[in-house]
């Protein structure tokens, strides 16, 4: 675990000093659909923290909040995607990127209470070395009434050093699906990241599976 978050300091700490330009934080670069497990009708969320080398490339995934039968269609759905490495004064540098995958209820308009709410990932402690941002506080999002669509909507998130939501982007859409995501992420609270227990600027993606009625 701190091996890992170890190589997030590195390049968060430039961004938190000035944001240098030729300096940035890892993201996602291409998203696809995460499949919603058949024959389930659970929800919740999967917080998966990844590696990323100096290429973007995935080289070891953490699951941070285990949701089973969710989990293996999230780190499934994730192996699909593609990722921009963090740099670092000019240079590729390797990375921790948090993803989290929300399994989202059929609650048109809110109309349908989900019992439970959505839980929170378990907080990493903030100590020492670095440390992405974090959830604080999480909600579902409110399927839009009057659609039966479905699908994945991907956001990519800049959490700054006052652990707020800024430059939200849409890398993956389903519309009319975007906008409930993105209002729902608006409402969500977050820790910042931290380098050698300084809050700094970090990123954090989001994707949100929306599935019609599985009752």
């Amino acid at each position: 675990m701190m091996g890992m978050l170890a190589t997030f300091a590195v390049v968060v700490s430039a961004r938190g000093q000035g944001g240098a330009p030729n300096s940035g934080l890892p993201d996602v670069a291409t998203a696809t659909e995460i499949a919603y497990p058949l024959n389930t009708t659970t929800t919740g969320m999967v917080s998966l923290l990844l590696t990323l080398d100096a290429s973007g490339t995935v080289q070891n995934t953490l699951v941070l909040q285990d949701t089973p039968p969710l989990t293996a269609a999230a780190q499934a759905g994730v192996q699909n995607w593609t990722f921009k490495a963090a740099m670092f004064h000019g240079k590729a540098v390797a990375a921790s990127l948090p993803v989290h995958v929300v399994f989202n209820p059929y609650n048109p308009g809110g109309a349908s209470l989900v019992s439970g709410g959505l839980t929170r990932p378990t907080m990493l402690p903030t100590g020492g070395g670095g440390v992405p941002p974090q959830i604080l506080l999480a909600s579902y999002a409110i399927y839009p009434a009057n659609t039966v669509a479905t699908g994945t909507v991907v956001l990519s998130a800049r959490i700054d050093k006052s652990g707020h939501a800024t430059q939200l982007k849409v890398v993956h859409g389903a519309h009319p699906l975007t906008d409930a995501a993105i209002a729902a992420v608006q409402q969500w609270g977050f820790r910042p990241a931290t380098s050698a227990g300084s809050p700094v600027a970090g990123r954090i993606c989001i994707a949100f599976i929306f599935q019609r009625n599985l009752s």
